[in-house]
């Protein structure tokens, strides 16, 4: 057979321990039972024992007979140790020699002087052979060079694709919100189409006490300057981004029935204005919080309160906010704004919606 492996030792046992691990890379699925019957008892060392690989566990009592040291033991795939007889005469040795050619393993002179690795032998690969066990190594690494590539090419998708969202402008086609005035409601009133005179009514006025606000679609709005719709547009229309971040405007136009999470007619304008204010900041996310006074106990307190600020985000999602923008809380009769909770005002006080910007750009 033509030659694929050649063994090099410094002694004839250590090399023959390098013929059957050559073996072992020319066929690494070998068992115990495979590997004797490839060096069968004919190879033994003359009158010494049965086998010349046997278990590791059955040299115990004789161990000075084999190779016994943890670099010397021969590792099968399925993890089994052996041990292969340590004792030869040249006779044997050269027996070994020549059986080990018929599956390409051949044998190097042997060397003395040269500083060999692992039990004192070397292998070497003839005419550019590469036996199964380095070949399928080779494919491993392959593919995890390729895994790692993939995972890398995902990694700046996925980077690629987050920075375009992030880097959306503040307010999308829409130009900043311009203020034009801070004149009475009726003299906003000429030169205005129907249309936008119908929509400038759903914005509260404060009796006269108003101003005028231009959106980028050249329709211009009156809000009431103490507003709480205002008061919202103006932390979102502000250049500083911490402006109203976190901080609670009281709705002071939203009311509900007593004892129930139902709007009165009243509050719903309010909820509309809102809304109108919201759209003018497409990017922006808020959150609304529902309170009540100290009436109750605690469960009912928070369940109710829940409930109202529920509501009021189904009427802003049927304004046309969209619902990823809005999440709301309940918190019951906690953070009253008039702490005493003595009388009608006090509590009146307390039974509110409040909202909070939480993402201005």
């Amino acid at each position: 057979m033509e030659a694929k492996i050649c063994v090099y030792g410094k002694s004839q046992s250590r090399t023959a321990l390098g013929i059957v691990n050559a073996y072992l890379k020319l066929y690494p699925d070998t068992t115990l039972s495979g590997l004797q019957r490839a060096f069968p008892k004919s190879l033994n060392p003359k009158g010494f024992t049965d086998n010349i690989i046997v278990p590791e566990k059955e040299t115990v009592g004789q161990e000075k007979n084999f190779f016994e040291r943890e670099d010397e033991l021969i590792i099968l795939k399925n993890g089994e140790r052996l041990a292969l007889v340590e004792l030869w005469t040249k006779e044997d040795f050269d027996a070994i020699c020549e059986h080990a050619k018929q599956y390409g393993i051949v044998v190097a002179a042997l060397e003395g002087t040269k500083p060999f690795e692992k039990g004192s032998y070397e292998l070497k690969f003839l005419d550019g052979f590469i036996p199964p066990s380095e070949s399928s190594k080779k494919i491993k690494i392959k593919w995890w060079w390729i895994l790692l590539l993939v995972l890398l090419l995902l990694l700046v998708v996925y980077c690629i694709t987050k920075c375009n969202c992030c880097k959306q402008p503040t307010q999308p086609e829409i130009s900043p919100v311009e203020i034009v005035s801070s004149a009475p409601a009726a003299s906003t009133t000429e030169n205005v189409d129907e249309e936008a005179l119908a929509l400038k009514n759903k914005l509260f006025t404060d009796n006269g006490n108003s101003i005028t606000i231009k959106y980028p679609d050249g329709k211009e709005w009156e809000i009431g300057k103490t507003s709480s719709e205002y008061t919202l547009f103006n932390y979102l229309n502000s250049d500083d981004a911490n402006a109203g971040v976190s901080q609670w405007v009281n709705l002071d136009k939203l009311r509900f029935e007593s004892g129930k999470a139902r709007l009165t007619p009243e509050s719903e304008k309010q909820l509309e204005s809102v809304a109108m204010v919201l759209k003018a900041f497409p990017n922006s996310r808020i959150k609304i919080g529902g309170f009540t006074d100290n009436t109750g106990t605690d469960e009912m307190n928070r369940r109710l309160s829940t409930e109202r600020a529920k509501v009021t985000a189904e009427k802003l999602y049927a304004s046309g906010i969209e619902k990823n923008r809005i999440e709301y809380q309940g918190y019951g009769a906690q953070y009253p704004v008039c702490p005493e909770n003595n009388t009608d005002e006090c509590k009146a006080a307390n039974r509110r919606i409040g909202i909070m910007i939480t993402q201005k750009k």
